[in-house]
């Protein structure tokens, strides 16, 4: 999908609006525009100037979406240097959300990731203060990206925190922001009729589905699956005396490699898992001292913040280590899953929405932008998600993986611009089609299990809504059959794709 921001077209933001793709076009940035901003940094704590922060995210979400990037200072006027964060920052997903939601009765989701790059060497400069900035930043930077809102989205309180002996007031209780420029103001009455606008498209576009709507009775369905069953208890054991090489070692001679498969965490010096370490045969075992070995209630984890996030990285290295054992592979780099092939395609049978269908999964094509033959891959990246205290989500984000010999990733801006390319393309039924594929081959049809103590349901959340999207016909799964059709057809000679 593309989406047009400020004039400039950035793919995959439906789909995956932190993307490497789209965090590498952004950080490239260094003036301010309506869509994206730049902080130093930003805190949650309670005594911190957040409400400038929220100020910032009530004005992005009612423009239509934005960035801001963090880690980059001011250093002339709408001119900005990525300088990094410093060592003591922390700031996540979940204490960033929850202290946002504190100021809406509308809440709207906020996604936020960390990378690292190192900007030296990219940057010259004749002023001696500019090159001792360059000389001295880190490599670590943070990203944040707002949601269009789909009504006008005010605070339901009062936004003001202290600075030194005074108090600062930074927005009233009902206040309306918008982005104009790179201010985060009141809206004019221009303005404010384009969010009104706005407002009325984005009524229709509430699904991961792209498209013009029609207002008929439709259920929606969405690309998050329900956990209907976690472990009972956390194993934690207290670690061996070993390095992290001696770890890659031992476990790669039980077969256990490379280090995505393992399905623990070291956390606090112990090796925390869902894996049974009381079990003498459990490969685990042999890593973590057995007499500290104790068996703890999954909710009490739950229950507390830093465990909670635990739990989080360990179910998705479960699934991670469930798909490889199916025969998948695993893109590291960008957390994606795909099939290799070993001709010029690939093929495989699945049961969709309403009859058994073939999938193309992998094709030879020509990419004009490379100047020669390689291979598209369809692939998907999986990420757990919590909503609520005990609300456990599965999403499935599809996607494209790029190789030159059907097995190895390549990534550049040149392939880059191939994957934005086959991923907008796509229509509603062909991304649902898509997600409920891959949800079929993880589950064989059925529901995901993993081991003993971990299930997914194979049904996708639904919501009915009053109204439609006009090219999604799934009483006549009108698009699957084109896509059936149409990966019937011999591209020529080379049986392959012209790109």
């Amino acid at each position: 999908m593309r989406e047009i921001v400020g004039g400039v077209v950035i793919n995959e933001v439906e789909m995956e609006p932190l993307s490497d793709y789209i965090v590498d076009f952004l950080k490239s940035q260094n003036k301010e525009c309506p869509y994206l901003d730049f902080k130093k940094i930003i805190s949650t704590r309670k005594d911190s100037s957040f409400p400038e922060l929220a100020k910032d995210i009530f004005a992005f979400s009612n423009y239509g979406g934005g960035w801001i990037l963090i880690g980059w200072e001011e250093i002339k006027s709408n001119l900005y240097l990525p300088v990094g964060l410093p060592e003591e920052y922390e700031v996540d997903q979940a204490s960033l959300q929850e202290k946002f939601n504190s100021f809406t009765d509308i809440p709207i989701e906020i996604s936020y990731r960390e990378f690292h790059r190192d900007f030296r060497g990219l940057f010259s400069s004749s002023k001696e203060e500019v090159k001792e900035k360059i000389n001295s930043i880190s490599n670590r930077f943070a990203i944040i990206y707002i949601s269009p809102s789909y009504t006008e989205l005010k605070p339901n309180k009062e936004g003001k925190y202290r600075k030194g002996d005074k108090e600062r007031l930074v927005f009233s209780k009902d206040e309306l922001f918008y982005r104009r420029g790179t201010q985060s103001t009141h809206p004019s009455s221009n303005e404010h009729q384009l969010i009104k606008k706005r407002l009325e498209k984005e009524e229709y576009r509430i699904s991961v589905l792209s498209g013009e709507p029609d207002k008929i009775d439709e259920k929606i369905h969405s690309n998050l699956f329900k956990v209907t069953k976690l472990p009972k208890y956390i194993y934690v054991g207290q670690k061996k005396d070993f390095d992290d090489v001696s770890i890659k070692v031992l476990l790669k001679q039980e077969g256990v490699f490379p280090e995505w498969m393992y399905k623990f965490k070291i956390w606090n010096n112990s090796i925390v898992t869902f894996e049974n370490l009381t079990n003498g045969d459990n490969i685990y075992r042999k890593l973590v001292l057995p007499e500290t070995i104790r068996k703890e209630p999954l909710e009490i984890w739950i229950e507390n913040e830093d465990k909670n996030r635990i739990i989080i990285e360990i179910l998705n290295r479960e699934i991670k280590h469930y798909a490889i054992a199916k025969g998948m592979y695993y893109f590291d780099k960008f957390n994606k899953f795909y099939y290799a092939l070993e001709k010029d395609s690939r093929k495989e049978k699945w049961q969709s929405r309403y009859k058994k269908a073939t999938k193309t999964v992998a094709a030879k094509m020509y990419a004009e932008q490379l100047e020669r033959f390689i291979y598209w891959h369809v692939a998907f990246s999986p990420e757990f998600i919590q909503i609520g205290k005990d609300n456990f989500l599965f999403r499935i984000l599809p996607t494209f993986i790029i190789t030159d010999d059907g097995k190895n990733p390549i990534v550049g801006s040149k392939e880059g611009t191939i994957i934005t390319r086959l991923s907008y393309s796509r229509y509603n039924s062909s991304y649902l089609n898509t997600v409920l594929f891959w949800m079929h081959q993880l589950g064989d049809n059925g529901n995901i299990q993993i081991s003993d103590y971990l299930e997914i349901s194979s049904d996708p959340l639904t919501v009915e809504l009053p109204v439609g999207i006009i090219y999604d016909i799934p009483s006549s799964e009108f698009r699957l059959e084109i896509e059936e059709k149409f990966d019937e057809i011999s591209y020529g000679e080379d049986d392959s794709e012209k790109i």
